[in-house]
């Protein structure tokens, strides 16, 4: 066995990676403080629950729902263990959730304690990723800068898309990388590739457009370090082996669904113009976007039309790749090659993922445009670093003072953000699709097992799939157009306990809510009891509809309901 190196910059490291941990463990302790008291303040959003429930499907086996076709599961150990959520969209967040409900309980607070652990570690291992490279301030002021910032704040907590899984993995996966990369033994460089490559084929593997981070990554190597690539392939070729193996294993199963996807116009539509893609990348980066989702109570294509106060970190970006860039330019002249310095990497694959994700047309939330983070917040650090650093002179001083009023101004007013939308949850509780009268009335519904619930909107089944556990659920949003597609109307028979959800306008999604409400409304034999669900400042979140006595409920374009004996 070698001995311990205890060079001096090897025990210096260790000591700036101590201190490193400490800033980590403190933003999280913070954070921490700050969410858990109001993790529960929203009720549960459809694809919270949406991955959540296929988790609990295994953790409970007996309670197995029912979900969208796309879904695929396979027997493991006589349980169904999720392998899929959509045809783009592995179940590596379900997955990831199985222990913690197996070990707390099938229950929100659950799945967004788990979520938020799985963003704080994704976050460390980031920093520790920007400390290898960039060294440990630009770790420290990168932290910083994600941990304060809202959008990340608050998705760590109220998720929608595997959000933090992808982060997890590419933090994790470029972690590897590096230490493979440094590593001087064979074995060990390997085994770092190998969990490297693991790690990327699992991004892709949980959501399909994943595989642009590494492909854009890869490009901008290519034509800003083709000498990597040449040495890699010359002097790494087992670590490169081992690491391209672990990554298609991985990545097989969505490798598989590859021409499914292509197949899939809802995978693949254009669902927002590019104007609409560049308006959520910039709520994203000001932290606006998830105080503009409480607004309009989830409705996502809305957010744009509503006003809402912005942090500077949005600002920030440009000025502070400008800064990178004289700074690499005047490096070049003094004879020091730009391309050698890993911040052109930085804002080359920055500049080329941030393109590339914008050009996507599926790519309208949140979630897809935040496959940058935590490379705009580099870019930041690294230029208020690049300041720091300038010399001593009145210029330069004045330079310190800006990068550090910059900072300061950033991480303050996203505080001040993250208060006032904090503010809002408490007050609202959550509107539209995030309200907690869906909770509610999951809670009240769930005490009379007799009852029947058909959701005739988005948004109601899967989250009532995993807050309920008696009630009988029918989920008519998809088997109600294939009937009409086929030519005939859509029958249903019920009785007196039987219950319909709807929304009704602006939250209403498949324009049904307004008919049977009219029809409702209108009905004599059998008369009807309309329900509105109200959220805390008493707008009506959704409503149910009870037909008194045994029943045929039609569609063909409108509503119709019967009672059985006159039919």
């Amino acid at each position: 066995m070698d001995p311990p190196d205890q060079s001096p910059t090897r025990t210096r490291r260790r000591i700036f990676l101590g201190w490193l941990f400490l800033g980590w463990l403190f933003l999280a302790g913070i954070a921490g403080y700050a969410a858990l008291p109001q993790i529960d303040a929203l009720g549960l959003y459809y694809d919270e629950a949406f991955l959540a429930q296929q988790a609990r499907d295994f953790v409970e086996p007996g309670q197995a729902g029912q979900h969208p076709a796309s879904v695929r599961s396979v027997q493991l150990m006589g349980r169904p263990f999720p392998v899929r959520n959509a045809v783009y969209l592995g179940s590596l967040k379900s997955q990831l959730l199985i222990p913690a409900l197996a070990l707390s309980g099938s229950s929100p607070r659950t799945v967004r304690l788990a979520t938020f652990a799985t963003a704080w570690l994704a976050l460390g291992l980031a920093m520790l990723w920007v400390a290898r490279v960039f060294g440990e301030g630009a770790a420290g002021l990168m932290g910083l800068l994600v941990a304060s910032d809202p959008t990340f704040f608050f998705l760590s907590q109220f998720e929608w898309g595997p959000f933090t899984t992808n982060f997890l993995c590419r933090a994790g996966a470029a972690l590897c990388i590096v230490l493979a990369w440094r590593s001087e033994s064979v074995p060990r460089a390997s085994a770092w590739a190998l969990g490297g490559g693991a790690l990327l084929g699992l991004g892709v593997f949980s959501r399909a457009d994943f595989i642009l981070i590494p492909g854009a990554a890869g490009i901008a190597l290519a034509i800003l370090r083709p000498d990597l690539i040449r040495s890699a392939f010359r002097f790494r070729r087992g670590p490169l082996i081992a690491g391209t193996a672990a990554f298609l294993i991985t990545a097989l199963p969505m490798i598989g669904s590859a021409f499914a996807l292509l197949d899939s116009a809802g995978a693949t539509a254009d669902r927002g113009s590019w104007l609409f893609r560049a308006q959520v990348l910039w709520q994203s980066l000001d932290g606006s976007q998830f105080l503009r989702l409480m607004q309009t109570g989830g409705l996502f294509n809305r957010t744009p039309d509503v006003l809402a106060p912005g942090g500077w970190l949005g600002w920030m970006v440009l000025p502070s790749a400008g800064i990178l860039l004289v700074d690499l330019i005047r490096r070049q002249r003094r004879g020091s090659p730009a391309r050698l310095d890993p911040r052109s990497f930085l804002l080359g694959f920055a500049l080329l993922l941030t393109l590339v994700m914008l050009a996507l047309p599926g790519a309208v939330r949140a979630h897809h445009q935040l496959n940058t983070l935590p490379l705009l917040h580099l870019i930041i650090a690294c230029a208020a670093l690049t300041l720091w650093r300038s010399g001593g002179s009145r210029l330069n001083r004045l330079a310190r003072g800006v990068a550090c009023a910059g900072i300061a101004g950033i991480v303050v007013s996203n505080l001040v953000l993250i208060r006032h939308t904090a503010q809002f949850i408490e007050t609202t509780g959550g509107r539209g699709r995030w309200s907690h009268a869906l909770d509610e009335f999951a809670g009240e519904i769930d005490r009379e097992p007799a009852n029947t619930v058909v959701s005739l909107d988005w948004g109601f089944h899967e989250p009532l799939l995993f807050l309920t556990r008696q009630t009988r659920l029918v989920e008519s949003i998809w088997s109600l157009p294939q009937t009409l597609a086929q030519g005939n109307p859509w029958v249903f028979d019920a009785d007196a306990q039987t219950v319909y959800l709807v929304h009704d306008i602006p939250y209403d999604l498949f324009g049904l809510g307004p008919k049977l409400l009219l029809a409702a409304r209108l009905a004599q034999t059998p008369s009807a009891r309309i329900t509105p669900h109200r959220d805390r400042t008493g707008d009506p979140a959704f409503y149910s509809v009870r037909f008194a006595g045994p029943h045929r409920l039609s569609y063909d374009g409108q509503f119709r309901v019967r009672p059985r004996s006159a039919q």
